[in-house]
């Protein structure tokens, strides 16, 4: 049994090929609390990610529904990849930057704390980047809220609702 297919079967009968990965914004469970609230809220509203992070090539895709995790790996929501596309590091623009929601949300800030975060990344993971760098840009939406049973966590528990304001 996998909970993450489970929660997604439940709200989307029949429509196993738009599953994806789980997701969790940042590398700590702290910066995945922030990021799964800058989406809940709606603020945060795109993210990026290395082509490294996918070695077997099954990158998201526009329709992709994942659960989106808290800082305790907890299913906060299910979200959509409403789109998909390659980008240089160096071509993210200013509206690029506001939607990936976090910081002061300017291109100078997300070019500094992101670019910050790639570098470091790519350094662990023995992987080159630079400013000519392809990264995956994703955007995506809220399409269910997941409100778990503080005692049991199976996906039979999960209650789901659509998003406020949809």
């Amino acid at each position: 049994m996998n909970l993450h297919h489970d929660i997604l079967e439940a709200a989307y009968p029949g429509q196993s090929h738009r599953f994806f990965l789980p997701i969790s914004i940042g590398g700590t469970p702290a910066l995945a609390d922030e990021g799964a609230g800058l989406i809940l809220s709606g603020i945060k509203t795109a993210t990026s990610s290395a082509f490294w992070d996918y070695p077997d090539g099954r990158i998201p895709f526009a329709g992709a529904l994942s659960v989106l995790l808290d800082g305790r790996d907890q299913p906060v929501a299910i979200i959509e990849t409403t789109g998909v596309m390659p980008v240089r590091y160096c071509d993210v623009t200013e509206p690029m930057a506001l939607a990936y929601g976090e910081g002061e949300r300017t291109l100078a800030s997300w070019r500094h704390h992101t670019g910050g975060w790639f570098r470091a990344k790519a350094a662990r993971e023995g992987q080159a980047f630079s400013d000519e760098t392809l990264i995956l840009w994703e955007t995506l939406a809220v399409v269910r809220r997941l409100c778990s049973s503080a005692t049991d966590d199976s996906a039979l528990h999960h209650t789901l609702q659509q998003p406020s304001g949809l």
